[in-house]
């Protein structure tokens, strides 16, 4: 059996696991992205190509989402998954 160390959990330093971080996207002449970049990381870039697209309405009886995702590879390689929320009409990324 192992012991309790008795340390207080500190729930300041839990963090949510591939939580959405904002980032700045700049789009083409028909809406679609073709650059990304963020301020807290060294990564971003052009947008290769966009692998998949798909919208989510949901919850609508509660705290509506409404969000467009774009499935996109960058030009090093590295594939992400963006999201507009179309009702703040804010970008954000996650990791696949």
């Amino acid at each position: 059996m192992v012991t309790s160390s008795r340390t207080p959990l500190r729930t300041d330093r839990l963090r949510a696991v591939n939580e959405p971080r904002p980032v700045a996207v700049e789009l083409d002449a028909n809406g679609l992205p073709t650059t990304v970049g963020w301020a807290d990381g060294p990564m971003g870039g052009q947008i290769e190509c966009i692998n998949e697209v798909w919208r989510i309405d949901d919850e609508w009886w509660r705290k509506q989402i409404s969000r467009l995702y774009f499935e996109v590879m960058l030009d090093g390689g590295k594939r992400i998954v963006l999201f507009n929320d179309l009702i703040s009409n804010e970008w954000y990324m996650q990791q696949p």
